[in-house]
């Protein structure tokens, strides 16, 4: 009969570490990546959101929720985009998305029927930023928007595995600068400006070259900032030639 070593016997050691949320749910992390991944009741996101397919709950049931932007209505988002969020939460952690569309949900205000505080408690209007990390993201984060009757637009599980390649690629990235001596300082700059530069775009503002960011036009109609400089720029341009 073969032997077997005391080495060879020993179980494999796990490459994650595996807590418990205070709600209940289970987060695995990975030591070496620092990537999250919950393991939410998918009947209870169907339960808190009838009108989401199975496909994008089981997606959206991994993925820590990282902020949630509040506004009166979808169109107010769709006027001026997260700027127009009357309010923006947090969660330093990450929240399961059970537990954060229970927290907007007692956010809406309650009112009675009939009334205008009712009318806006019917259009209140969410969004919910994912994350794969647990922390806010220099990239383009996973998007659920929500209203208050329950209809739900959220990135499926392409736009989710897309953005996850340019998250990851942005992580390697951090790693080469950090191989090459950038500080922690720096990499902090670094991950805050490109974060504002997000922010930015977010509001619809358009950055353009040798002016800086240039914000959106307000008026319905009106031309975007980049038609309204290239006149300016292209004087410029044969001035100085």
């Amino acid at each position: 009969m073969e032997e077997v070593s005391e080495e060879a016997a020993k179980p494999e050691k796990e490459t994650y570490e595996v807590s418990r949320d205070v709600a209940g749910t289970l987060r695995k992390t990975d030591p070496e990546t620092g990537d999250v991944e919950l393991y939410t009741s998918i009947d209870g996101i169907l339960q808190a959101v009838p009108k989401m397919n199975w496909d994008v709950a089981a997606t959206w049931s991994r993925l820590p929720i990282m902020k949630v932007h509040l506004f009166i209505d979808r169109a107010s988002y769709e006027r001026g985009g997260m700027e127009r969020s009357y309010a923006s939460k947090v969660f330093p952690e990450g929240l399961d998305l059970i537990a954060a569309i229970a927290w907007w949900r007692k956010r809406i205000p309650v009112a009675a029927p009939g009334t205008a505080k009712a009318a806006q408690r019917a259009v209140a209007f969410g969004v919910f930023e994912g994350s794969f990390n647990a922390q806010v993201s220099a990239t383009d984060p996973p998007i659920l928007m929500l209203d208050a009757s329950g209809e739900v637009q959220a990135d499926d599980v392409e736009v989710i595995q897309r953005k996850h390649q340019s998250y990851v690629k942005r992580r390697e990235l951090e790693k080469r600068w950090a191989s090459k001596g950038a500080s922690e300082e720096i990499l902090r700059k670094i991950k805050e400006a490109d974060l504002r530069s997000m922010s930015r775009k977010a509001k619809g503002d358009e950055y353009l070259y040798k002016t800086g960011w240039v914000p959106k036009p307000v008026m319905p109609g009106a031309k975007s900032p980049r038609r309204l400089m290239l006149p300016m720029l292209r004087a410029r341009t044969s001035e100085a030639t």
